[in-house]
């Protein structure tokens, strides 16, 4: 199992998508996070996430941004704390796990649905003989005083793609326009994604649209991706689609990873 982890670490892949010339300009900036990192992104950025390079369904995601004497932050959908520097901010995020590696990451000022913020779930899915197919997407909403997507984690809950984008105020062409433009990506990632040292036959794609309407990515799960997100929405279509290629692929297909 360790071995699957560190084969997903964050800053490995992050390093192997930003090498794609086409995928690269959706990966929000990123680096190791260190006091003069963590310093650099808050002066160029003002707002920012850390993040464990090995810890994943929102469990160890902290944001960041400054006040006039030091830092404030939220952890997953904790309280705001205080850090009088950049140190005393590392050494408080490393009582999270004293060994991870973590990250520092811009974050996006991405769209919200009154006053949520929110990202996309892109599903891809091979089929019985192998081969790529989008399987259904779904918007993750921040639960109340929530800094991660995580449904079950951040108190969240979820709609149809269509039905946040319309509700934060993009314009049905710019809705449409949107929709298509992130099944474009997720293919050119899941495309690119054969070439990363790791099996996978599904994969959950976290995408979020900022305010201007561009999309970001925000992780790649390479691996055991949750079918129910899909089974929360009213309409069972995605859903079902999902559960109809996880059957087609097991049915004709042995290897899992």
């Amino acid at each position: 199992m360790q071995r699957i982890v560190d084969r997903l670490a964050k800053w490995k892949m992050h390093r192997f998508y930003s090498k794609h010339p086409k995928i690269s300009q959706y990966l929000p900036s990123t680096a190791k996070l260190t006091k003069d990192s963590l310093e650099n992104y808050i002066r160029l950025y003002r707002t920012v996430y850390v993040k464990a390079n090995t810890i994943h369904t929102g469990r160890a995601i902290v944001k960041v941004w400054p006040t006039h004497n030091g830092y404030h932050f939220v952890r997953v959908r904790g309280k705001v704390q205080h850090a009088d520097s950049a140190s005393h901010l590392i050494n408080k995020v490393r009582e999270i796990d004293a060994k991870d590696l973590f990250l520092v990451q811009e974050a996006i000022d991405v769209a919200e649905m009154n006053g949520h913020p929110y990202d996309i779930r892109v599903m891809m899915m091979r089929d019985g003989a192998r081969n790529w197919q989008f399987a259904g997407m779904v918007a993750k909403v921040n639960g109340s005083g929530s800094v991660v997507s995580n449904v079950r984690r951040g108190g969240g809950f979820v709609l149809p793609v269509a039905t946040a984008l319309a509700k934060s105020g993009f314009a049905p062409v710019e809705v449409r326009r949107i929709r298509n433009e992130l099944i474009t990506l997720s293919k050119q990632i899941i495309k690119y994604s054969e070439k990363y040292p790791f099996f996978s036959y599904q994969c959950g794609i976290d995408l979020a649209v900022d305010k201007a309407g561009k999309p970001w990515i925000i992780e790649v799960n390479l691996h055991n991706p949750s079918h129910g997100l899909f089974k929360q929405l009213k309409d069972q279509t995605y859903y079902k689609r999902v559960r109809k290629l996880y059957r087609d692929y097991r049915q004709h297909n042995s290897r899992l990873i």
